[in-house]
Order: C-alpha cells, then sequence, then structure tokens
C-alpha cells in the first residue's frame, strides 16, 4: 500500500473519530490550538488549505494495476480495461498518483482520453524498463 493511501485512511479514521467522540475532538482541537509554529508561513498557502474541502468525497482509485495489466493483456487489454470501466477523470488521475505514473508532472491539463494514452503510455514503458533488468 502506498503512503498516500495510508495517510489518506489515517486521517478518515481521526475525522470519523472527531466526529463520534467530542472528548476526543476536544482535545485533538486543544492540541492544534495550542501548537506554536516557529515557521512563517505564506498566506498563499492558508489560502490553499482553506480551498480544497477535506470532506469532500474522495475519488475511489480503480482496482487494477495498469503495468501488470499492460503486461498480461497488452495495450488493447490496458485500454478496453479503463475505457470500459467508465472511470472518472478524478479516478484516473488518482491511478497516476498511485502507481506513479507521471514523474514529470505533464499530465496535469490532461482530458480523459489524454490521460488513458499517458497511462497507456507510461505503463509500456514501465514494462520495457523492467524487461531490461533481466537482460545480461
Amino acid at each position: 500500500m502506498s503512503l498516500n493511501r495510508t495517510l489518506a485512511r489515517l486521517f478518515s479514521e481521526v475525522r470519523r473519530e472527531a466526529k463520534n467522540n467530542p472528548e476526543f475532538a476536544d482535545r485533538l482541537d486543544a492540541v492544534l490550538q495550542s501548537h506554536a509554529s516557529r515557521r512563517d508561513v505564506p498566506d498563499a498557502v492558508f489560502d490553499e488549505i482553506a480551498a480544497s474541502d477535506p470532506d469532500a468525497e474522495s475519488v475511489a482509485l480503480p482496482a487494477i494495476n495498469p503495468v501488470g495489466l499492460f503486461q498480461r493483456e497488452g495495450e488493447d487489454g490496458l485500454k478496453a480495461a479503463l475505457n470500459d470501466n467508465g472511470f472518472s477523470e478524478g479516478a484516473l488521475r488518482a491511478l497516476i498518483v498511485e502507481h506513479n505514473l507521471d514523474p514529470g508532472g505533464e499530465a496535469g491539463q490532461y482530458d480523459r482520453a489524454a490521460l488513458v494514452a499517458h497511462i497507456v503510455a507510461h505503463a509500456q514503458a514501465r514494462v520495457e524498463r523492467d524487461k531490461k533488468l533481466f537482460d545480461y
């Protein structure tokens, strides 16, 4: 499991416990309010955090491994899995992040079709790279 998924689950549990347990919520609030940071954080960071809604519905991560699927079923199989299951753009972006398929950060403004092409291209590159590891 990736660090991002682990942290998301941890914070989800903390939010749920704070919602269901007022004493825990009070203790957590007191700890956070008493924290005196020595860092001067720019206002833009506060604005960015305020704009992101932590209670927003999280995007379900597609239960596929694009690299493994490409290796087993090839390019057409991976394209079919990504297109036929009706994954949203958010789900495709989550898949890219989960499997680190955008190390250069180039998929930021891609539409759905371009995201699918990006996932396929990077899965293919990873499979080819992995094959080279066993060339002696």
